[in-house]
């Protein structure tokens, strides 16, 4: 309660205006193991209706945190935002009192497709872990699409965890798919980061997780004795999840294995052929 409490003091400053979710991530609010939460820059998203007319208001309140593009206006820093990579804009290194802060503004429709289809990861992969929410989503296809994120991070983790598996290995196989080809965990950034998210937040993880469980219990042969699951991967089970993954994951798989064929194949064809394939999981995280 402190913490959410100091959070909201925070981002006070920040509009309100047409903001349909915000909450805070990373390792400024959210406890790593070797990590001291109070030395962090403390990280926000702020997903708005319209992001024009926040822009507009936050250049009056808060000119300063966009460096030299506050010169441009509000106009093309929405364009900025809206037409370019994963469709967000972010202000970095503000200060805030003692405190720095980072907080990221997506438009609420692009955050929605990303969560859906994972177009970017950017958003919605770190939406995969616990995060400190601020305001919660206030329409329900906003919900909704939280919760369908979240199923697909389930599915795509089953596809890679072998049959047999503990709680450990099924939420750090999740936090691990936002990082998948981030040359930032090869290269600069702590390569334990992701056990150390997990092993510190198992319960958060639970609580995010245990509801989409119970779901995919009624849809897949998946069983849990304790801390360990069982799930059958037959050739139809394997087809099952692969067919219901994100479209952006589809079309890469699809891409990838047009690459293995003589001929053109459809998606579920190629689909088929991948669920028949003893190195599926393996190809699935190229």
């Amino acid at each position: 309660l402190a913490m959410m409490m100091h959070l909201e003091r925070i981002v006070s400053i920040l509009p309100r205006t047409s903001v349909s979710m915000m909450f805070a991530y990373g390792s400024g609010v959210i406890a790593q193991r070797n990590s001291e939460i109070k030395r962090n820059m403390i990280d926000f998203v702020v997903v708005v209706d319209k992001p024009l007319e926040w822009h507009r208001e936050n250049l009056k309140l808060n000119s300063s945190h966009y460096s030299m593009l506050r010169y441009i206006g509000a106009e093309r820093l929405t364009k900025l935002q809206t037409d370019y990579a994963a469709r967000v804009y972010c202000n970095t290194m503000v200060r805030v009192g003692e405190f720095f802060i980072k907080y990221s503004v997506i438009k609420t429709s692009h955050l929605i497709s990303d969560l859906i289809d994972w177009k970017s990861l950017y958003i919605s992969g770190r939406l995969h872990k616990p995060v400190r929410v601020l305001i919660p989503p206030t329409s329900r296809e906003l919900e909704e699409a939280c919760k369908m994120n979240l199923k697909n991070a389930c599915r795509m983790a089953l596809l890679i965890l072998p049959e047999k598996f503990n709680e450990e290995q099924l939420y750090t196989t999740i936090a691990s798919l936002s990082y998948w080809g981030d040359i930032r965990m090869k290269i600069a950034e702590n390569k334990n980061k992701v056990a150390n998210i997990v092993q510190q937040n198992m319960r958060q993880f639970a609580d995010m997780y245990e509801p989409i469980l119970n779901n995919l219990y009624e849809e897949i042969p998946l069983t849990r004795s304790g801390q360990t699951f069982n799930h059958l991967l037959t050739t139809d089970n394997i087809f099952h999840l692969l067919e219901f993954l994100p479209s952006q994951v589809l079309f890469e798989i699809e891409n990838y294995m047009q690459q293995c064929y003589t001929q053109h194949c459809d998606l579920e064809e190629i689909i088929f052929g991948l669920a028949n394939d003893i190195n599926y999981a393996k190809k699935l995280s190229l």
